[in-house]
């Protein structure tokens, strides 16, 4: 059986996407928060230049708002080039065709033998 993904919703194909991105950007966004809060309290601990400023406090302020922040812009992004793409696919699809999928199906549990015997 073969099956033809002649057209992609591209509204649905934004909607998931910018949900994905969005996760994505969070936990790259935490991964930076981290080292931000690492950073700082490196930089904090090296002398007394930095020690007025209480860069620590400052690096992990920064961290976790740049967590939000990629979070919203991976999202953006993400789904404004997902929709540039889903509609670029369509106009291919039109054109040339669209992604053949082909399906088999096979039995692959083991059905009990079929008795005709009643017991008594």
């Amino acid at each position: 059986m073969t099956w033809e993904l002649k057209k992609v919703d591209v509204w649905s194909l934004v909607k998931i996407s910018f949900f994905i991105y969005g996760i994505f950007g969070f936990i790259f966004g935490l991964f930076y928060a981290i080292f931000f809060a690492f950073m700082g309290s490196i930089l904090s601990q090296l002398g007394s230049e930095f020690s007025s400023l209480n860069i620590g406090a400052l690096g992990g302020l920064v961290g976790i708002l740049l967590a939000f922040f990629l979070a919203i812009f991976y999202a953006v992004i993400g789904a404004v080039c997902s929709a540039i793409l889903g509609w670029v696919y369509n106009i291919l699809a039109k054109l040339i065709g669209g992604l053949k999928f082909s399906f088999s199906s096979e039995s692959t549990s083991k059905e009990a033998p079929k008795t005709s015997q009643i017991y008594e």
